[in-house]
């Protein structure tokens, strides 16, 4: 199988040639593996050929974006969602310092509403050519986009936004509601124009290290029917769906099935998921991607088999599972145990063993 049509099978119920592989990672990591073999021009998704590739469209409230002060170690800026903030100069970045936001209140949303409209210019000026790129090499192209939350909560603010689904849920709901226009009207024009992706891959951050950020209770009153809507939209065009939602979201996962995406990623370990319970409990209603333990891969090389083979052999049953570590790889990890890792999936990932 090509990596298209292995990834298309799994994400759409079937068993492939073998489990599917993907990854990301840390800037630092890939200095330490050119110094430990990694040619210095060589990607390591394509030493390692894996599985998807990635390409995106603008879906910003597109203000003037604006750098406020720039210095050595850090910059200040205003993005394009009207948010002003301090970024920390490093290769792998840190979360930024929220300093001020555009909008702050129902009417400053009233005010900006309109700015969340499909438009031809959301797809940038080298978009043929970047997509003709990554379609030729046979990966399976994931067109990227945040789901409503992760798309909204940094524009007023993630602490006035839980306000707001307490004390003003309506204007929330409204938010997703644009959000989600927005997404169901640009997977159409991106098609369109002639970009046929092969599937969705969506940003939606939802945990944190205890539980989700917010209630379940809340998610089916505010955000669940917007992730029904645009699945069942993009069900309508044939195409499958990634949710990249990091921290404990477990308890999201029987929702997530009943929205329709085909798959959730990356499944931290570091908070207490397993798929090897989630497997059990949930079958091949949902393709799970990832949950490597990176503190396991990590360690020796003994480690490096047990976390990968353990795993393994219980998500790949009946198809259903893509292997990825459980968030990405930090520069503990060697060059050595991931590539001792790959070499365990090619082995013992196929279903013709």
């Amino acid at each position: 199988m090509t990596s298209r049509e292995r990834i298309t099978t799994i994400l759409n119920g079937g068993v492939p040639d073998r489990v599917g592989m993907h990854e990301s990672l840390w800037a630092e990591t890939v200095k330490r593996w050119r110094k430990e073999g990694l040619g210095e021009k060589e990607s390591p998704h394509d030493l390692f050929d894996m599985d998807l590739r990635h390409i995106g469209v603008d879906m910003s409230f597109q203000f003037p974006s604006q750098v406020i002060e720039d210095t050595p170690g850090y910059v200040i800026e205003k993005n394009a969602n009207g948010v002003t903030l301090k970024r920390i100069k490093d290769e792998s970045g840190h979360t930024p310092h929220w300093i001020d936001h555009t909008i702050k209140s129902r009417k400053d949303w009233l005010e900006h509403r309109h700015r969340l409209v499909p438009k031809p210019d959301r797809i940038p000026a080298n978009f043929a050519e970047q997509f003709a790129a990554v379609k030729k090499t046979g990966r399976f192209v994931c067109l990227t986009m945040c789901e409503p939350y992760e798309t909204i909560w940094s524009v007023p603010g993630q602490v006035r936004l839980f306000e707001w689904m307490l004390d003003d849920p309506e204007l929330v709901e409204d938010m997703f509601s644009a959000c989600a226009d927005l997404i169901i009207g640009m997977t159409s024009r991106v098609l369109e124009k002639g970009f046929d992706y092969d599937g969705l891959w969506f940003w939606g951050d939802l945990g944190y290290r205890n539980a989700t950020l917010f209630s379940p209770k809340l998610y089916d009153q505010l955000l669940w029917p917007h992730h029904k809507r645009i699945c069942d939209h993009l069900r309508k065009l044939r195409k499958p769906s990634i949710l990249h939602s990091c921290g404990k979201i477990e308890a999201l996962i029987p929702r997530f099935i009943e929205a329709g995406f085909n798959a959730i990623q990356p499944l931290e370990a570091k908070v207490g998921q397993d798929v090897r319970l989630l497997k059990k409990q949930f079958g091949n209603r949902i393709t799970f991607f990832g949950n490597m333990d990176v503190r396991k891969l990590s360690g020796t090389r003994a480690d490096v088999r047990e976390e990968v083979l353990s795993k393994l052999e219980v998500a790949k049953q009946g198809g259903g599972y893509i292997f990825h570590s459980d968030h990405s790889v930090p520069p503990t990890v060697s060059f050595d145990n991931y590539r001792y890792a790959v070499e365990l999936v090619k082995e013992y990932g196929r279903y013709d063993r």
